[in-house]
């Protein structure tokens, strides 16, 4: 199937996205691994989303993008939780990772056009999902059209160039099977963005501004996650 581009359907972009999905995930997320370290990292990395996310009881909270549920999972039982994505193969899974949480609301929606009402979640969580698509300025201003005034945003994205030392470390030192770390590809074709800090403030300028940004894990720190405060001044 071809790379999605800014002209892609849904539908396009739902197909492309399955695909993927059973491509990269087909023996398990990361959270699956073979490899206890790795499960452990993004493990630690998803329980700092919600600590910087700070929920509390009762708030309405967006998980976009919530791929298989993982992160949902982490998340308390007093708060709303509303998981969208535009796989419909990874919905079905988490259904399966989620099927004994009462307070998740999983639907299959586009994160540009959620058709979601405005201003109404306390908080929004957009884990690893603005690199994966043709134009993530257009998910911005969707974030900003549906969090609260008052709200808080918080967004995962991976720092490629340091990704791709890491890998060419592992590969050199030929231990990517024993870690089950490597990529198969060169590049990496879920991949449609070139993340980084740099691209992160770029997306997010005139929308909101950066409270509090991280590197994760703390020692190799290959990404980032970032509070965002809200802009109301609709200067776009």
């Amino acid at each position: 199937m071809q790379t999605p581009t800014k002209l892609s359907t849904t539908e396009e972009l739902a197909e492309w996205n399955d695909e993927m999905v059973k491509r990269h995930h087909k023996d398990g997320t990361l959270f699956e691994s073979k490899n206890p370290l790795l499960r452990y990292l993004e493990t630690q990395r998803l329980k700092k989303i919600i600590r910087f996310a700070k929920l509390k009881p009762k708030n309405q909270v967006l998980d976009l993008g919530c791929g298989e549920g993982h992160l949902i999972s982490l998340m308390p039982n007093d708060v709303s939780i509303v998981g969208i994505d535009i796989s419909k193969y990874a919905l079905n899974r988490a259904k399966e990772t989620l099927k004994d949480k009462k307070n998740v609301e999983l639907k299959f929606a586009n994160a540009y056009q959620t058709n979601l009402p405005s201003n109404y979640f306390d908080k929004i969580i957009c884990s690893e999902v603005i690199e994966h698509v043709p134009e993530p300025r257009k998910i911005i201003r969707e974030v900003h059209r549906l969090v609260k005034d008052n709200g808080l945003v918080v967004v995962s994205v991976p720092d490629e160039k340091r990704i791709q030392t890491i890998m060419n470390v592992i590969n050199f030192l030929k231990i990517n099977k024993f870690l089950h770390a490597a990529r198969d590809q060169k590049e990496y074709d879920w991949h449609l963005q070139f993340s980084n800090k740099k691209f992160l403030k770029e997306i997010i300028n005139g929308f909101f501004k950066i409270k509090k940004l991280r590197r994760v894990p703390s020692l190799i720190g290959y990404r980032f996650v970032a509070a965002l405060e809200k802009i109301n001044e609709k200067n776009y």
